[in-house]
């Protein structure tokens, strides 16, 4: 028996686990972003490519909340890494900028078709510049996925962050 994540649609022998309810997410699909996550955090790249795999996966697997601050920051890291060539560090430093300052980051609208890439597809490449470049491929997956939102996030990031 398999079942589907209801984030990613990424399809998993079914483990009998209960929905991760954090994130629009089956069980199976976190246990595999807990594989990445190991992965990523003791990759010892100060490029630190574990921030990227964060904002892909919270963007992939998001469900609305009061602020949505996890939708706009995922979005924000998303636009920084793929439009704007940041590392997942310099992501990760920009996300700690906009955190100083408490804002209603408004509401989004979900993708209407999910990301052609998953978290699946970078945990079975293998391990090295494979798996690293996958990881690039699926954020910009995620990325694309939220093309309606492309807009936005230039626009907030060139007046929160100054960036161009």
């Amino acid at each position: 028996m398999t079942l589907v994540c209801p984030g990613c649609g990424v399809e998993q022998p079914a483990t009998g686990k209960p929905l991760e309810t954090r994130y629009h997410a089956s069980a199976e699909c976190w246990a595999l972003f807990g594989e990445l996550s190991a992965y990523t955090l003791s990759h010892g790249d100060p490029k630190f490519i574990h921030q990227h795999a964060v904002d892909a996966w919270q963007a992939q697997h998001m469900v609305e909340s009061k602020s949505n601050i996890g939708i706009a920051f995922s979005l924000i890291g998303l636009y920084l890494a793929i439009e704007k060539g940041y590392t997942g560090r310099q992501a990760q430093l920009a996300h700690l900028r906009l955190g100083r300052t408490k804002r209603q980051w408004g509401t989004f609208e979900m993708p209407r078709e999910r990301a052609a890439l998953t978290v699946l597809d970078v945990v079975n490449a293998a391990p090295g510049p494979d798996r690293d470049a996958m990881l690039m491929k699926w954020a910009a997956s995620v990325w694309a996925s939220w093309s309606h939102t492309h807009p936005w996030a230039a626009e907030t990031c060139a007046r929160l962050l100054r960036s161009t």
